[in-house]
């Protein structure tokens, strides 16, 4: 079945993206937004695709090619702003109506984001193009650009999308659905996680269903290691709330406790507790 949408996480690989921060790279940041939102669109049975599961460098070309030929009538490219605005901003494309990115601005500012702007851009040398790639260069897909808020905010953007990402993640889902026509139901409790995996027998049954997964910390400070170890010669620094590690490799006992080996985006292992009272498995 061909997809309705097609989600993009903005930048990857190579390129870090530029609404990046000390709590989180632009990057990874969109991918967890954009994996959030392709386990809740499958869940509510809607036909979804997305550019890439993985920290992947793809070219514009690339990118865009794939937009093009998923048969997606929509996509969402999600991203994380830069320049020192706050709130967030909604691109459409100068031959749309505009009506899905009002509606998704209406979801953000319900869920307590402030919109910035929602708004059209053309080329500076051709009024009849639009100015950003991934709205021009996808054909007939009507792309939205979403930039959640400032990773460079001198007001609250930093803190609402370290805190409420995933809030965000779903104001999205909301109102794409409001807009589309498909039905929206609202997250279980239990359900209201980001995961790129469906978990459906215990974890006793499936001692390895953490492999391959995001970790993140649920508190400031909480401490890394360059070997299985909790010794501070061991330490290599400390990772605040809400920021991670994109993928789990193995989990280790390690004296009293148990940690994940980590690697992180550019392809380096590390050690980080595995005890949920600190981290959460995404």
């Amino acid at each position: 079945m061909k997809p309705i949408l097609i989600i993009d996480p903005g930048h990857g690989g190579k390129d870090p993206g530029g609404g990046s921060n000390r709590y989180w790279i632009e990057k990874d940041m969109n991918l967890q937004i954009s994996l959030y939102q392709y386990n809740r669109f499958k869940k509510l049975n809607i036909p979804v695709s997305i550019t890439r599961q993985e920290d992947l460098t793809l070219t514009n070309d690339k990118r865009t090619k794939i937009v093009r030929k998923s048969g997606a009538t929509y996509c969402i490219s999600n991203h994380i702003n830069a320049g020192g605005g706050d709130g967030a901003e909604i691109i459409y494309s100068i031959y749309s109506d505009g009506k899905m990115a009002k509606n998704i601005a209406y979801r953000l500012e319900k869920k307590g984001q402030n919109v910035r702007r929602v708004f059209t851009r053309t080329l500076p040398t051709n009024s009849r193009k639009d100015y950003y790639f991934m709205i021009r260069e996808t054909g007939n897909v009507i792309t939205n650009i979403i930039e959640y808020g400032f990773a460079d905010s001198l007001r609250d953007d930093v803190e609402q999308v370290r805190e409420n990402w995933n809030n965000y993640a779903e104001a999205v889902v909301q109102g794409f659905c409001e807009f589309s026509g498909f039905r929206y139901l609202a997250p279980r409790k239990i359900d209201y996680v980001v995961n790129k995996y469906k978990r459906d027998e215990p974890e006793s049954d499936n001692k390895t269903w953490f492999i391959g997964k995001r970790v993140e910390s649920r508190v400031d400070g909480l401490r890394f290691y360059n070997r299985p170890s909790w010794k501070d010669d061991a330490l290599v620094n400390v990772v605040n709330k809400g920021i991670g590690f994109p993928k789990i490799l193995a989990k280790i006992e390690v004296d009293d406790g148990y940690q994940f080996k980590v690697e992180n985006s550019s392809g380096i292992i590390f050690y980080i507790t595995a005890n949920e009272k600190y981290i959460r498995v995404i």
